[in-house]
């Protein structure tokens, strides 16, 4: 969970290190063109983050996955929508929305549709709505504080800056008459030492010690973040992925397509779980 708000906060910005000196193209229609390079909406990008102490924002994303196991195969797909809201410092989050799936059991074909509620607050711990026994589950202080270590080192923008540098060539710089585009497109396995960094960061959080990474093609990467002209917001970003996976002999291929469209900035004082939660919870 804590990669996936490290990507919507500074690492997400880290993606406008491309095309450095020049300015952005104009797509079609745009009429509102402006001179900046990207390296000038990069830092305008960057020090309008270090203001941002609090967001909302909705998430939908669309997962294909099929596994191919000798001649047999399996495919099946998995939507979420999601709404979150986030504080920065000290952490909060609070996450809710419905994943859709297929429902496995039986012959029934139709899908099924799980509802999502987390609660997480640095001071108070990470709970997790379990919808099979409509009660409160509450990661114990152990893992919870892992998950925290973790959230800050990953939060380092020098970090993430360093490991996107070297992809400086593969990013197209381009405008619209509200917002700068940079999209960020790559296939084959040029990607694949900066995702398995990320990925065994979270193995490491989920306290396994095999990365199943070492079998992993990457087909497809493609990033699209749109940067506010006036606020350097970043106001939405697209992510595609592509890849293929050998476990245990067989083939599982992933396709994902995820679009965070960030609503308000610095509007949250706080976010607060029910004390209800707090004192129900059970300790997992």
């Amino acid at each position: 969970m804590n990669k996936f708000f490290k990507v919507l906060s500074v690492g997400a910005l880290a993606l406008t290190l491309a095309a450095c000196n020049s300015s952005a193209t104009p797509t079609k229609d745009t009429t509102k063109t402006s001179s900046l390079t990207l390296e000038q909406v990069y830092d305008k990008a960057i020090n309008r983050q270090a203001d941002i102490k609090s967001m909302s924002a909705n998430m939908d994303m669309s997962q294909v996955t099929k596994v191919q196991s000798g001649e047999e195969s399996m495919e099946f797909a998995v939507d979420s929508k999601m709404e979150m809201d986030v504080i920065i410092d000290p952490l909060a989050m609070h996450l809710s929305g419905t994943m859709t799936m297929p429902n496995m059991s039986g012959q029934d074909a139709n899908k099924m549709e799980m509802p999502i509620d987390m609660y997480m607050k640095q001071d108070q711990g990470f709970f997790m709505k379990d919808i099979t026994t409509d009660s409160w589950l509450k990661l114990s202080s152990e893992e919870f504080d892992a998950i925290l270590d973790q959230t800050a080192s990953s939060a380092d923008a020098k970090e993430q800056l360093q490991q996107l540098k070297k992809f400086i060539e593969d990013f197209k710089f381009e405008q619209t008459d509200d917002a700068y585009v940079l999209t960020l497109e790559a296939k084959g396995g040029r990607f694949k030492e900066l995702i398995n960094s990320e990925v065994t960061k979270s193995m490491q959080e989920l306290g396994l010690q095999e990365n199943p990474l070492d079998n992993l093609t990457i087909d497809k990467v493609n990033y699209v973040l749109y940067i506010d002209k006036e606020t350097f917001d970043t106001k939405k970003m697209d992510m595609n992925m592509d890849l293929k996976m050998n476990v245990e002999g067989d083939e599982l291929s992933m396709k994902t397509n995820s679009v965070v469209t960030y609503t308000e900035f610095n509007h949250l004082k706080t976010i607060d779980i029910p004390q209800e939660i707090i004192d129900n919870a059970t300790t997992y």
